[in-house]
């Protein structure tokens, strides 16, 4: 898993240079994709310029829970140009519940760190996020959370 997040990584570092002009944040309802550790699935957000509510349901890979429902808040606090392109670092608080799988219901918290990038010609957002995890229910535990993926603002 942690080869197939560094290509997309990869991938995102050499293709946004060539796709970039100038800089237009999204704000709306974002509907996209997440991959990563501990979940993948469903993504969403609902931007308010620095401000976002944000969102992941999707399969667990970790531990007994099946299906995760993650729910935060993020801030854009910090803007950076790589020759030209504006990157967008911000941070939050997240609260994973899991819903189904052998432990009926887990509780965890994350300050995640992310780096976002907003096209400018497109209503697409890309991310990256990494972050620890204090598991809460149904012991208590530290981990470790991270995810790449794209949304689509609908405006």
């Amino acid at each position: 898993m942690k080869k197939v997040l560094l290509v997309i990584a990869l991938v995102l570092v050499i293709a946004l240079p060539l796709t970039a002009a100038s800089y237009s944040k999204t704000n709306g309802v974002g509907v996209g994709i997440s991959l990563g550790y501990p979940s993948n699935g469903v993504a969403f957000k609902y931007g308010m310029d620095d401000f976002r509510l944000v969102g992941t349901l999707g399969w667990n890979l970790s531990g007994n829970t099946l299906i995760d429902l993650e729910v935060g808040a993020q801030y854009d606090w910090l803007e950076f140009d790589i020759e030209g392109v504006p990157f967008y670092v911000n941070a939050g608080i997240t609260g994973a519940i899991g819903v189904a799988g052998d432990d009926s219901f887990s509780l965890s918290a994350a300050v995640p760190v992310g780096v976002s990038y907003f096209f400018e010609e497109l209503p697409i957002e890309a991310f990256l996020k990494l972050g620890p995890v204090i598991k809460i229910i149904p012991a208590v535990g530290v981990g470790f959370s991270g995810a790449i993926g794209g949304l689509w603002y609908f405006e």
